[in-house]
């Protein structure tokens, strides 16, 4: 099946990546076709606060699935495509999307503690089907004056309103994932495995896809590094322990990374 792969791309900050980011998916990503976002279109009600990228972009993905009538796949530009993702797209549901670190300790904790996992919006799919359903997420989030933020408004919005849950296996590469399904507004959401998109990756499981928060490694010029680096050869892309980003915590992915390579070895 041809879909699309979309980005937006905006600032000094994530510029320098777009070269890289489009030849991994142009590698990668056989069956796709890709667009990149990289003006603010639409008028924001209040303004350039946290998490307007996610609104702007949300209104792009809605404009080109219905033009289209195919699946569009958001990827962010700092999440690094290691496999084909044609896989993921073909699962039979409406709207799917990547889960986010932390189970139920997740941001927002509010509605992580509740659900018992987060989403996160650095990778979703949009199938036609869903058009209603996020047109509906893009008017809440546009007029909710707390914040812009998809992954705010999408888990406020599940946990408000009535849902079934549940858990569904799926085979990706020859490999088995349990992904967690949620009923609502007579769609299905498909919350993937955290191994499937992972966030923040301390090693290489077979992931089709490695989140990496810049500002965990140091900058734009050092994440750029992991798109053409094994991922086990570069530092650990977590917020642990990294005082300047205000996490004084002690890490422990390290030893976990190194317990892995001795058992490998």
């Amino acid at each position: 099946m041809n879909y699309y792969i979309t980005t937006f791309c905006y600032g000094k900050k994530y510029e320098p990546i777009k070269s890289k980011w489009c030849h991994r998916i142009e590698t990668m990503c056989k069956n796709s076709f890709f667009e990149i976002f990289t003006t603010c279109n639409i008028n924001l009600i209040y303004g350039f606060r946290y998490a307007w990228w996610d609104l702007v972009r949300l209104y792009n993905n809605i404009n080109l699935l219905l033009k289209t009538q195919k699946p569009v796949v958001n990827v962010d530009i700092d999440l690094i495509i290691e496999k084909d993702i044609e896989q993921i797209v073909n699962l039979d549901y409406d709207l799917i999307i990547s889960k986010e670190i932390g189970n139920d300790e997740a941001f927002p904790k509010e509605y992580s503690n509740i659900l018992g996992f987060g989403i996160c919006s650095g990778f979703y799919i949009i199938k036609p089907s869903a058009t209603i359903f996020m047109s509906k997420m893009y008017d809440l989030m546009k007029t909710n004056n707390e914040t812009y933020s998809d992954q705010v408004n999408l888990m406020k919005y599940i946990v408000n309103n009535e849902h079934t849950i549940y858990y569904e296996d799926a085979i990706l590469d020859n490999i088995k994932y349990t992904n967690i399904i949620i009923n609502i507004d007579n769609i299905k959401i498909c919350v993937l495995d955290f191994n499937i998109i992972i966030r923040d990756p301390i090693f290489n499981i077979g992931q089709f896809g490695n989140h990496i928060n810049i500002d965990n490694v140091g900058g734009t010029q050092n994440f750029l590094q992991y798109f053409d680096n094994n991922l086990e050869s570069l530092p650990l892309t977590c917020r642990c322990g990294k005082s300047h980003l205000g996490d004084n915590n002690i890490c422990n992915h390290l030893e976990i990374r190194n317990n892995k390579q001795e058992i490998t070895n």
